[in-house]
């Protein structure tokens, strides 16, 4: 069981009258979302679907990211397939040229003097990047007022080092969100692997609530598994797993093994209803030569694989009405970000 929340949620989320028919598939708004891998942005455009919302993305002649819807206003063609000129993107289909601030600026089919319509226009957005990523806030109002992106100080610290990689799943973000920072899984869907299914019960865990966050740890005894079985050796020290969540779709997990510490800091590209691009990066203190890399990348990824299995045979987003699933004490954690979720729903962001 939970021991203690070491900081209670609002009462009037607590008051909260659940609706049944409503699942968690709004976006929410109000929130900087991590969707892109720095250096997969360049001078040449490339396409992005956010929650079925197109995007296009690109540099500008001074290097900086910029952001915009990504579908021409004219006949609806893909921008990505564009091309940049300075900080101008052209529709590949008739040349219409927007400035980086979605403003159509040139019709080259438009006889001189013609004016352009004032809708030509594609909704401009506001990006950072910090860890590698592209950062784009989705809101209405202004990000300063909002929650900021969260910290991850282990990125580009003297030593550690960082790998990065992307990864598809076949289901809702919320599910995903769930399934990376679950504490019970473990020991049935990896037990192939690093899950030990004859000890299935998972400790009472304190879960310690931010303003927009949640975290929680426990102790286990550890099962090595792939490039962990070399570098632990035959004995092992006992695990220490942190699972924390950002709003609205960062994860956090950390592992530790005495001296060994590995971060998996994950952003969830919420794609559609039914898939959900993890932009992940692993940050490693231990064996820090680069010759490691492509192991520790192989792991990750076997280790989505077999959790992707678990969130693929699930039903659809998370329901916004706690009551509509049966729940445990390991779920505490899981059921903190949705009563964030809720929470930013009622306060006009979903």
């Amino acid at each position: 069981m939970v021991e203690s929340i070491h900081k209670p949620l609002s009462p009037k989320l607590q008051a909260h009258e659940p609706q049944h028919q409503e699942s968690q598939s709004k976006l929410l708004k109000n929130f900087w979302y991590g969707i892109e891998h720095s250096a997969n942005i360049s001078t040449k455009p490339i396409s992005l679907t956010f929650m079925g919302h197109d995007l296009v993305l690109y540099r500008g002649t001074d290097g900086r990211a910029i952001a915009l819807d990504g579908r021409c206003v004219h006949r609806g063609t893909d921008l990505g397939a564009g091309w940049v000129e300075g900080d101008c993107i052209h529709c590949p289909y008739h040349g219409w040229k927007y400035e980086s601030d979605g403003v159509c600026s040139h019709i080259p089919a438009n006889q001189p003097g013609v004016t352009i319509p004032k809708r030509a226009k594609l909704q401009s957005y506001q990006v950072q990047e910090k860890y590698g990523l592209i950062w784009l806030f989705w809101g209405d109002l202004p990000s300063e007022q909002c929650p900021p992106i969260p910290e991850l100080p282990e990125f580009e610290q003297q030593g550690w080092r960082t790998i990065h990689g992307d990864f598809d799943w076949d289901g809702h973000y919320s599910r995903v969100i769930a399934n990376t920072i679950d504490m019970a899984h473990a020991p049935f869907v990896h037990a192939s692997a690093f899950g030990k299914k004859e000890s299935p019960a998972v400790q009472a865990y304190k879960l310690e609530s931010g303003e927009w966050s949640g975290s929680g740890f426990i102790t286990f005894e550890t099962k090595p598994a792939y490039s962990l079985k070399l570098i632990l050796g035959k004995n092992p020290p006992d695990g220490i797993f942190r699972a924390t969540f950002y709003m609205p779709n960062v994860s956090r997990v950390d592992l530790q093994f005495g001296r060994f510490q590995f971060v998996l800091f994950l952003v969830h590209l919420p794609v559609s209803d039914r898939q959900t691009i993890t932009k992940w990066l692993h940050i490693r203190n231990f064996v820090l030569t680069p010759l490691v890399d492509s192991f520790m990348h192989r792991d990750v990824v076997k280790t989505f694989k077999q959790d992707n299995e678990a969130v693929r045979i699930q039903a659809g987003a998370a329901p916004d009405d706690l009551t509509a699933e049966i729940h445990a004490p390991s779920d505490a954690l899981e059921l903190a970000y949705r009563k964030f979720y809720n929470q930013a729903v009622e306060m006009g962001w979903g």
